[in-house]
């Protein structure tokens, strides 16, 4: 009986070591999915980001000689005129 017993003891916690692996594996495998997804969200992002950037940059290199240019005519084009207002007294 006591041969029964302990045969017994050993198939069930072979059986509970089994489900335990059965279930971890499971588990591993869904936490996979999950993190997977949000490491494909978080590339995702990252690329947009990158491309955001890199559109910022170029049109700013584009953009950046016309206005400096704009500017500069516009502070060092200048034209000397008397004011309307201006009343010339002697």
């Amino acid at each position: 009986k006591g041969k029964r017993l302990k045969q017994a003891k050993e198939e069930a916690i072979a059986e509970i070591d089994h489900y335990r692996l059965q279930r971890e594996k499971e588990f591993r495998s869904k936490q996979t999915n999950v993190m997977g997804s949000q490491g494909n969200i978080s590339a995702k992002i990252e690329e947009q980001t990158t491309e955001s950037l890199r559109n910022l940059t170029s049109s700013y290199h584009k953009n950046m000689e016309s206005v400096v240019k704009r500017l500069l005519s516009t502070i060092c084009d200048t034209n000397p005129e008397v004011h309307p207002n201006f009343r010339h007294e002697v």
